[in-house]
């Protein structure tokens, strides 16, 4: 059986529920393969280093992982090497969010310290060119980096020489993939792929315990909101969601993606008693008749679900001090929704006339109940289907020494 090491991004305390669908998809891609692969999963800091959520129960789940850095030279013992979604190889992730982290955690004394154990684990530095000439990148994103990125006399080398040693690296946005072409000087091969999110099957998904808050859950085709952790809300979205609640005929239902409370400026929006396990989260998602959401994954899930979404995002100004965590940044839901042509369910924070908020309702409505709404998520799944073939020969492969 092949060895493979799965490098994440961490989640600690399995808070991040589109987080977990993402780690999910690799355990659900493996087994579908042809060629037996056993994982060995990584993190910068496993889940453990904090209490976890309280429905989350490690033994339901598929992965274990170890803290990479005094792991790393178990790396070279595996047959491949897989990095895993998210941000790790961004300059900003490394010199925000993860450099912040393993200090709140104690993993380094300073920014330099971490920066060093950063460029070790997550840019390879130490690395022979034997392993990153086995190793693949899937469903990450370069979305923020740039040519001032590039000039960082540490970063740019290093980065620029895993992007470009790597056996293969898709992204899961096509501008990251133009940006990907570009360092490579490869513009035949694909590099855009999908969200590795968009890999899980319901078959995958219901693998994971579910209790009765989603076993019964009433068939009134409602409206999931989970709204105010990522983009603040606007005066005006309470009554657009109220409006688009009336003209579907459908209820409001607060869908818990993170531990959050409902808004209080929503009004009637019902919440299901219980606590929902991630398998209730997940497997309720294609019985909602729409999602309204400012978060990221809880987009790219629902779309794979088959369920529109109406995704609110800011205008996203240029950052203006380093604690902006462009991680966070609206733009990432924008351009997910620009690559399948699903702007029409995009809506911006930005202030607009009521005449206005009133067409856009009417506008997604028509969407919703002619079914070209479904267009938007057979087209996600279809190059789900078609990214998850590349990956999955391209892996094979490299483990049967046959590419």
């Amino acid at each position: 059986m092949a060895r493979v090491a799965v490098i994440t991004a961490p989640n600690i305390g399995y808070r991040n529920t589109g987080m977990l669908t993402v780690d999910l998809a690799f355990d659900s891609l493996r087994r579908r393969m042809a060629t037996a692969v056993e994982p060995t999963w990584y993190t910068l800091h496993p889940p453990e280093t904090v209490p976890l959520r309280p429905y989350i129960h490690p033994t339901d789940l598929p992965f274990r992982f170890r803290p990479l850095a005094p792991h790393l030279a178990e790396l070279d013992d595996h047959d491949a090497v897989v990095f895993w979604g998210d941000f790790l190889h961004t300059r900003h992730y490394l010199a925000q969010d993860a450099t912040n982290r393993l200090l709140d955690f104690g993993m380094a004394e300073d920014r330099d310290g971490a920066r060093a154990l950063l460029e070790r684990t997550l840019l390879l530095a130490d690395q022979p060119e034997s392993l990153l000439s086995r190793t693949l990148s899937y469903g990450g994103t370069i979305l923020h980096n740039t040519q001032s990125d590039y000039e960082d006399k540490q970063y740019g080398p290093l980065f620029t020489r895993l992007m470009t040693r790597s056996h293969r690296v898709w992204m899961r946005d096509p501008l990251s993939a133009a940006k990907l072409a570009h360092l490579r000087g490869d513009f035949t091969t694909p590099h855009f792929a999908s969200d590795a999110a968009l890999l899980n099957h319901p078959a995958d998904l219901n693998r994971l315990p579910a209790t009765e808050w989603s076993r019964e859950m009433p068939d009134d085709g409602a409206i999931g909101v989970f709204l105010g952790a990522r983009t603040e809300i606007p005066e005006w979205l309470p009554a657009f969601c109220r409006a688009l609640s009336d003209r579907l005929g459908a209820p409001l239902a607060w869908l818990p993606w993170f531990d959050r409370e409902i808004p209080a400026d929503f009004g009637p929006v019902a919440r299901r008693p219980g606590t929902p396990t991630a398998g209730d989260l997940l497997q309720s998602l294609s019985r909602y008749r729409l999602v309204i959401t400012d978060t990221y994954h809880l987009c790219v899930n629902a779309w794979g679900a088959g369920t529109p979404v109406v995704c609110v995002g800011a205008p996203q100004p240029a950052p203006t001090t380093d604690d902006d965590y462009l991680t966070l940044s609206d733009l990432k839901k924008h351009v997910f929704h620009l690559a399948y042509d699903a702007t029409d369910f995009y809506l911006s924070t930005r202030p607009d006339t009521p005449e206005a908020h009133e067409r856009r309702a009417a506008g997604i409505v028509r969407l919703v109940t002619g079914g070209a709404a479904d267009a938007v998520g057979a087209r996600t799944r279809r190059h789900a289907s078609a990214s998850e073939a590349a990956f999955t020969g391209a892996l094979t492969s490299l483990l049967t020494g046959t590419g």
